[in-house]
């Protein structure tokens, strides 16, 4: 079986500043591969790996073609996966003078999952970085391939703002649905003890344990494979606000589980870091 993603996000930089920022090997290393060699033309050679892509190379990484393009609005190349010959594409399309709506599609993935998560939440995560470095902040979390290690997930990400300025992205419904995404009814928050905490998808709902605004939130996930405490804890410093996350409770097989949520909070991170530094998370679904 194989599946297709399609993925669309709202970038705020003109068509032919997002279409530099997919080509260009110095932009490419900070939000979809380690390193890459690209001739960016169609028929070009097109040679990316490293640690941070969405699936580690097994050897030193791919070498693909460049198939498909139009200059400024469209390319395309395959990725061969598990056997298979995936396709990834990108289409770029203006919203007015200043920004542009890209959409990905990568078809015929062999896999729902990658060792960094799901395939769905790695491409937010490096389509989310695009995002923010085209519009000129800095790049966030990125594909984690590192072995998990029960009983505890651990996630760290800096945005470039006050603590107040993010906690209020949590504690307000409206808001954190703008980052979550989800339907407004199963989004929810009673801030305070003993309140609900809800993310609108397969996680929770939770029950708040601590609501100490605004240095910590704490949330209880009742489960039947085994209860998880989850914890937010917002350090101010000189550049922003490091948001310090862990997830326990996880048994000693859990690895795999801790894997999908590492992946599924990084990706929530990002579009966080998106929505209070540039008002949007992008993301159109």
């Amino acid at each position: 079986m194989a599946y297709d993603y399609d993925i669309r996000i709202r970038i705020r930089a003109p068509r032919p500043v997002v279409f530099e920022r997919l080509l260009r090997i110095e932009h490419l290393s900070r939000w979809f591969c380690g390193w890459s060699r690209i001739e960016p033309k169609v028929g070009g050679t097109f040679r990316f790996g490293g640690e941070t892509c969405i699936f580690m190379p097994t050897g030193l990484g791919w070498e693909t073609t460049i198939d498909e393009g139009e200059t400024l609005r469209r390319f395309a190349f395959t990725w061969p996966i598990a056997g298979a010959e995936t396709r990834v594409s990108y289409e770029l399309e203006d919203d007015g003078d200043e920004a542009t709506f890209l959409r990905a599609r990568h078809l015929g993935v062999p896999v729902l999952d990658s060792t960094c998560g799901s395939v769905l939440d790695a491409w937010r995560m490096c389509l989310g970085n695009l995002k923010s470095i085209t519009e000129g902040r800095s790049d966030s979390v990125r594909p984690d391939h590192s072995p998990p290690a029960p009983p505890e997930l651990r996630v760290t990400v800096l945005v470039e703002s006050r603590a107040q300025r993010v906690f209020e992205a949590f504690a307000d419904a409206s808001e954190l649905k703008r980052w979550v995404g989800g339907t407004s009814a199963a989004v929810r928050v009673d801030p305070q003890v003993g309140g609900r905490f809800a993310l609108g998808g397969d996680e929770g709902p939770y029950r708040i344990l601590e609501w100490d605004a605004p240095r910590r939130i704490a949330l209880h996930w009742p489960r039947t494979r085994g209860d998880l405490r989850l914890t937010f804890d917002m350090e101010e410093k000189a550049s922003g606000t490091a948001i310090y996350f862990s997830s326990a409770g996880y048994d000693a097989d859990g690895g795999s589980e801790i894997i999908r949520h590492r992946g599924r909070w990084s990706a929530l991170f990002v579009s966080l870091k998106n929505f209070i530094e540039g008002m949007e998370s992008g993301f159109i679904d």
